[in-house]
């Protein structure tokens, strides 16, 4: 009889899952939705569909695009992480299973995430457990040049020691999924933000929730890569 997958956690140890944060893990892209439309309204920057345009982006990157006068970017940036404080963090469906399934069965995780180090020590407070699902963190301060570009998923990889081709990325943002192609790895995207349409043909494959993940077939994939 074959060993499966599960049984073969020397094999395993080659693959690498790198997961990004707010509307993959965490079920709150709707309410930064909310708050850049709040921004947007008082500081407009005329740009259509301005929350849906900045996902993925860093925050340096969005005042640096969309609002480079000084004052206003320094109150544009008060003002989210100000909104941020009040922020409740609340897991996606089929997260904390997928993470708890990965982590039994030693297969090595990073978060990569445009979030900034603020971001990061309010998540800490709120929701600690979530950092000891991953080996490694890669966050918006961490790089130079963010989602879209691949640097964010190699440097996730890199930390995992793990090829990049032989890494999935879970992404909802086209910033993400195109960050995560530009890496060289397998990218899985979740409709739950942007909508099925908006990213099929741009993931891999495209899933509505983290429940319908299958890590024996996500493996399988990567063994032949």
């Amino acid at each position: 009889m074959q060993p499966t997958l599960a049984d073969m956690n020397i094999e395993m140890q080659d693959i690498g899952f790198l997961f990004d944060l707010d509307g993959v893990l965490l079920d709150s892209e709707r309410s930064y939705t909310r708050i850049w439309a709040d921004i947007e309204r008082d500081y407009p920057t005329g740009v259509k569909d301005f929350p849906r345009v900045i996902k993925g982006s860093t925050l340096t990157d969005i005042l640096n695009r969309y609002f480079p006068d000084p004052e206003v970017s320094e109150a544009v940036a008060r003002r989210c992480i100000e909104a941020e404080k009040d922020l409740e963090f609340h897991y996606m469906p089929g997260a904390e299973a997928l993470l708890a399934e990965l982590k039994r069965r030693g297969i090595p995780r990073a978060l990569v995430t445009s979030s900034d180090e603020a971001k990061m020590e309010t998540l800490r407070k709120k929701l600690p457990d979530i950092f000891g699902w991953f080996n490694a963190l890669v966050y918006g301060d961490m790089v130079t040049h963010g989602k879209p570009a691949p640097e964010p998923y190699l440097k996730g990889a890199e930390l995992l020691g793990v090829a990049p081709k032989r890494c999935v990325v879970v992404e909802d943002a086209l910033t993400g999924i195109a960050s995560g192609h530009g890496a060289g790895c397998y990218v899985i995207g979740v409709s739950d933000t942007l909508g099925r349409e908006a990213i099929t043909g741009k993931a891999d494959i495209v899933v509505d929730t983290l429940d319908e993940i299958s890590v024996d077939a996500v493996c399988e994939i990567l063994e032949k890569r």
